[in-house]
């Protein structure tokens, strides 16, 4: 199979090229079109002066040859945007697979500061998880795919995300058109909220009496222009148009109302229809055929709602008077909603899965050494070659991971920059990934299925009043709970531990809270500057493993290799990096501190 590479890169080259050559013959077209219309019209006022039967007849002819005439010139200039659309989507994949994917969304407005994790594994924001994953064209592709990073998605879930992420990375022909339709959709949330909220509003028009009289108020008033021109008194022929102008007066409001509800839908639904309508070319057995008669529907709704916006129209007074054009339009808007009321929500949940699926299917595509992780009822998360998505495959150290989840604790130890924190949430995102079910960045995964949580970068609140150390304990005592709860297999990752308070005080309850989370079957890694946390292990019946990652000094250089090491760390390099900073730090106490 072709290389992600490579694919891109043969897209970008061939669609670049295609999109310079439309653009030019569009532009030459442009001249001759110009040229054919003058023409026209001079060939127009030359036959019906000599002829005005064969001016007459020439024009019902090129009337439509001239038409179509245009809708080609027309096509070649959407063929030539979406080349260019292709080529740009081709560069950003490019430059995502040199580490660089700023320009994707990072889907920042998902964040909650008290999510289990969310904010310490960088799971939404910039140089995230989320913006190196998605690849949504929709608002409601983008909610779906945030909302399987931050929940553990059920055995069912996981499985179907697995299976047709897979089917969709062999087709990446197909999802590279799918994000080019959707391109430039810029729909957002609230309008998809509104259109569910729309599927209860009560109908426009009401009572038996208005709906008898809405169809028939165009004869009505067809009734009283005929009266008007041809009966006296003429004055009579105005009863025709007093049903229109009194339903005009009542739903007045109503009809103002209604279409600014509506009128953001209209293009944002003909987008959805066209992106249904893709959908409905995969070439394999996963398509859902509860979305079957979508994109029909979608396109009538769309166009129904378009007809509200000739209110705009300085002469709509014209329609209204003569036929009840919006409120005509309103009832039709009603029988749809009557008709497809209970469907609407399964083709947008369709539509939603599918954006959604599209950014796995291009995770995968990118990164085809990852592997998918293996769930087991067994009480055990093993890793090996572990490393952390996020960073570039250049510089990424792996590392293995073995480990009970039934009250066992993996205390780490290190230096200053060693790696601690990168190695809980290399643990911690590869978990997310898995439990959405995408690859995980190693080379094998197997894990039961856990609830992580992370107290990684608590802050202080100063709209609480709350200090940072006080945080801290909110959010422990919230891991606690968690850990208690039968329900749940929590995993946990823990940073620094009560660091807001003094030495004494941090290890004492360090080692309260190892122990009880171990009581409560609690299981998870701990980073950890105090080293005296590591007699744990040796205590009777520990639960407690210790691992470090170390520094060594070459010279003047410190050099990490971010690698676990069993036991205890045993290198130090906070005072020889504070003197390098310019801190006075007597030389006999350097060596001391590194004794």
């Amino acid at each position: 199979m072709i290389s992600a590479f490579d694919f891109h890169n043969r897209i970008k080259t061939e669609q670049s090229a295609i999109a310079a050559e439309l653009t030019k013959q569009y532009e030459r077209l442009a001249l001759v079109r110009l040229a054919v219309f003058f023409g026209w019209i001079a060939g127009m006022i030359i036959l019906f002066t000599n002829d005005w039967k064969l001016g007459l007849g020439a024009l019902v002819v090129s009337i439509p040859l001239l038409a179509w005439g245009v809708r080609k010139h027309q096509k070649i200039k959407r063929d030539a945007a979406a080349a260019g659309i292709r080529a740009d989507i081709a560069t950003q994949e490019l430059a995502a697979l040199d580490h660089d994917y700023s320009t994707f969304d990072g889907g920042a407005e998902y964040l909650q500061s008290g999510h289990p994790y969310a904010l310490d594994l960088d799971i939404f924001g910039g140089h995230s998880l989320f913006q190196f994953l998605n690849r949504t064209v929709t608002a409601p592709g983008r909610a779906w795919l945030a909302k399987q990073l931050m929940s553990p998605g059920s055995e069912e879930e996981r499985a179907r995300t697995q299976v047709q992420g897979k089917a969709l990375k062999a087709m990446p022909d197909w999802c590279l058109e799918f994000r080019t339709i959707g391109n430039g959709l810029n729909d957002n949330i609230s309008y998809f909220e509104k259109l569910i909220k729309w599927l209860d509003r009560p109908p426009v028009v009401g009572n038996g009496l208005e709906r008898i009289i809405l169809p028939l108020s165009p004869l009505f008033a067809l009734g009283g222009i005929v009266w008007i021109f041809m009966v006296d008194p003429w004055e009579l022929g105005v009863i025709g148009f007093l049903p229109a102008i009194w339903l005009l007066r009542k739903y007045k409001d109503i009809i103002a109302s209604e279409h600014a509800y509506t009128s953001e839908m209209g293009g944002l639904l003909k987008g959805y229809a066209d992106l249904l309508e893709h959908i409905e070319t995969r070439p394999d057995e996963l398509v859902d055929p509860s979305g079957q008669g979508a994109v029909a529907a979608l396109r009538t709704l769309s166009y129904r709602i378009s007809q509200l916006d000739v209110r705009y129209n300085p002469f709509v007074i014209l329609l209204e008077v003569s036929g009840l054009w919006s409120l005509q339009w309103m009832r039709k808007l009603d029988q749809w909603r009557d008709e497809h009321k209970h469907e609407l929500p399964t083709w947008l949940k369709t539509l939603a899965e599918t954006d959604a699926l599209i950014s796995w299917a291009n995770l995968r595509h990118n990164q085809p050494d990852w592997s998918d992780a293996e769930f087991t009822d067994e009480s055990v998360c093993e890793a090996k070659g572990l490393g952390h998505p996020l960073l570039p495959p250049s510089g990424r150290i792996t590392n293995d991971l073995t480990m009970r989840t039934d009250g066992h604790i993996h205390l780490v130890t290190g230096s200053n920059m060693a790696g601690k924190s990168t190695w809980l949430r290399t643990v911690g995102v590869n978990l997310v990934l898995a439990q959405a079910g995408g690859p995980v960045c190693a080379l094998h995964l197997r894990t039961r299925p856990l609830q992580v949580w992370t107290s990684m970068r608590t802050q202080d609140d100063l709209s609480e009043s709350t200090s940072s150390f006080y945080a801290e304990l909110k959010r422990l005592k919230a891991i606690i709970e968690a850990v208690s709860d039968a329900n749940q297999h929590v995993f946990f990752l823990l940073d620094e531990i009560l660091k807001g308070t003094n030495s004494r005080d941090r290890h004492t309850g360090s080692r309260a809270l190892i122990r009880q989370l171990i009581r409560e079957l609690g299981a998870g890694i701990i980073a950890t500057h105090d080293l005296e946390l590591g007699v744990l292990e040796s205590e009777p019946g520990s639960h407690v493993e210790n691992y470090a990652m170390e520094v060594q000094t070459q010279g003047d250089d410190l050099v990490f290799d971010y690698k676990l090491h069993p036991g205890v760390c045993k290198s130090f390099n906070a005072t020889a990096l504070m003197a390098r900073m310019g801190i006075d730090i007597p030389e006999e106490e350097i060596k001391l501190t590194h004794d």
